[in-house]
């Protein structure tokens, strides 16, 4: 017997009674069938036509939209009758209906065939036109029949091509937050949902998270809040959501829930409905050599470890509460696959790229006191020559010596001498504050400074900042001849350069320079500029 439900009454029959038999009652699932009909006479016509031609459906009675809205969030709703209100404009309804349940098929009932308002139903989306009239009972199961699966293949279509689209965007970058951006705009727009965020938990602190929304005017603070106050207004974190440690799919629906909290007062809205899935990740190490596409739900008695919980993927409604259906959630668990596997590609170049920085600073810095090497310092230099040549600009170079470095070393030991090394590497970068300078180790106790588009005076006063730096260090020095401290010998070279002249004359003057400092007693600074190949001995 066809079940009839008024909309007053709360759908809750799921299978209907066919016929008895040897063994008892045999229970046939029913398809139910929203009839959208402000006529009574009309509606009962409905009911009587699909109770003598079918058994298998169960049709729900909503008088008008708003109800019908109501309805389409509890109920398990196959297909709509949507019966055009001579009162309203003709397509206002069906436009409606279509924006809430973009997924069910809709076929339009009309009291007079009208031509024009039966191409734009099919065009706008309705998989039948038929006129009351002449409504018979077995065409009526047959629409009924074709719409459902017209919808499901034209559903299929549809999200094949989102998938193919999906996965074209996020394939095509390795930025994870673009990634994750891209995927619940997409995911938002499809199900036509209003909310949907992926959560991730940093390191299992639930603390530090990253928070990627299709909400371009919430705040991840709001978006969160909205959906965790749903079950447990105390609750600090989406992760508080999950029943147990066990992490599973959770299709939460409006009538699931026995109190929902107000939060009119604070501008907070709660969430009615969310559907959330676990985003598993392997983040061991050997997890580059293994099949990327990994299982999403966390199965029982494993033999292998379990993946780790990388976050969630959740979507949810806070105004219009609805019936997750299976291929929501079926289609969410497809795409959350390939979420998973970008998020891993995503992880794997991000140690690709952490290894290649590693070892391009290994290749470029000086392994004790982490400033570049002689071979950079080289290369460097033999560009800065080559970029003032073509612009004609001054190019410094200073050459930094410790004194009676051997003797520190002797008195002090080695790993006190290289904590000296690392703390003239300090002071020497300290000083040179531009982008473009370079302090470099050139070799043993010697320290070489580029200095770009700077003269002999630019050059001299940061040779002399050095020195004074160095001097309010008191670096204790106990076998040195000219200081209780530790002191520096500096030469200091200045070029325009040249293609007639070579990049080796800057430091050939640099080294000469610094030969003089040395010879006149160290701790002090000498310099050959441009044109005067004089030293200048200026005392420290």
């Amino acid at each position: 017997m066809l079940k009839a439900l008024q909309i007053n009454n709360s759908p809750s029959l799921h299978f209907i009674s066919s016929h008895s038999s040897e063994t008892g009652m045999r229970r046939i699932k029913a398809m139910k069938i929203l009839s959208i009909e402000s006529d009574s006479k009309d509606a009962s016509k409905i009911v009587r036509m699909l109770e003598e031609c079918a058994e298998q459906y169960e049709v729900i009675q909503a008088k008008n939209i708003q109800a019908a809205i109501e309805q389409l969030s509890d109920a398990n709703i196959e297909a709509i009758l949507l019966s055009l209100s001579a009162k309203r404009n003709k397509l206002a309804d069906l436009n409606l209906v279509q924006e809430i349940a973009p997924q069910l098929p809709i076929i339009v009932l009309a009291k007079t065939y009208d031509a024009k308002i039966a191409v734009s139903s099919l065009r706008r989306g309705a998989q039948d036109y038929l006129v009351k009239d002449e409504l018979e009972g077995s065409r009526l199961v047959r629409s009924i029949e074709y719409a459902i699966e017209r919808q499901r293949i034209e559903f299929n279509e549809r999200q094949q091509v989102f998938m193919k689209k999906m996965l074209d965007k996020i394939r095509n970058s390795i930025d994870l937050a673009k990634i994750l951006k891209t995927t619940v705009c997409e995911i938002q727009k499809f199900l036509n949902t209003e909310e949907v965020l992926i959560y991730h938990c940093a390191s299992n602190h639930p603390e530090e998270v990253l928070i990627v929304s299709s909400s371009e005017d919430k705040s991840a603070e709001t978006v969160v809040t909205e959906l965790v106050s749903h079950q447990d207004p105390k609750a600090t974190s989406v992760f508080d959501l999950l029943p147990s440690q066990t992490v599973c799919i959770q299709a939460i629906s409006d009538n699931q829930v026995e109190s929902i909290p107000d939060h009119s007062t604070s501008g907070i809205r709660c969430a009615k409905s969310y559907l959330s899935l676990p985003i598993h990740v392997d983040e061991s190490e050997d997890c580059i050599y293994k099949n990327l596409t990994h299982p999403i739900i966390q199965q029982e008695n494993a033999s292998e470890p379990a993946e780790e919980l990388w976050g969630l993927l959740i979507a949810y409604n806070t105004d219009i509460p609805r019936k997750w259906r299976d291929w929501e959630i079926g289609f969410l668990q497809k795409l959350t696959t390939q979420v998973t596997i970008c998020i891993q590609q995503s992880q794997l170049w991000s140690k690709l790229q952490t290894a290649n920085q590693k070892l391009h600073e290994l290749a470029i810095l000086d392994g004790l006191t982490k400033i570049p090497n002689r071979r950079y310092f080289d290369l460097v230099l033999d560009n800065e020559w080559k970029r003032l040549t073509r612009e004609q600009k001054p190019l410094s170079l200073v050459l930094c010596d410790i004194d009676y470095f051997k003797a520190y070393n002797d008195a002090c030991g080695h790993q006190q001498g290289d904590l000296c090394l690392q703390q003239i590497a300090h002071i020497l970068q300290e000083c040179t504050g531009r982008s473009t300078d370079l302090v470099a180790r050139y070799g043993g106790e010697e320290f070489a400074i580029i200095l770009p588009n700077t003269d002999a005076d630019g050059a001299l006063f940061v040779a002399r900042n050095i020195n004074r730096k160095l001097a309010l260090k008191k670096i204790c020095h106990p076998q040195s001849s000219v200081s209780p401290y530790v002191t520096c010998s500096m030469g200091v070279s200045t070029l325009i350069p040249s293609s007639q002249k070579s990049v080796s004359t800057l430091i050939k003057n640099a080294d000469k320079s610094l030969y003089e400092a040395k010879n006149l007693g160290r701790n002090r600074i000498a310099a050959i500029a441009q044109g005067d190949y004089q030293a200048i001995k200026i005392p420290s």
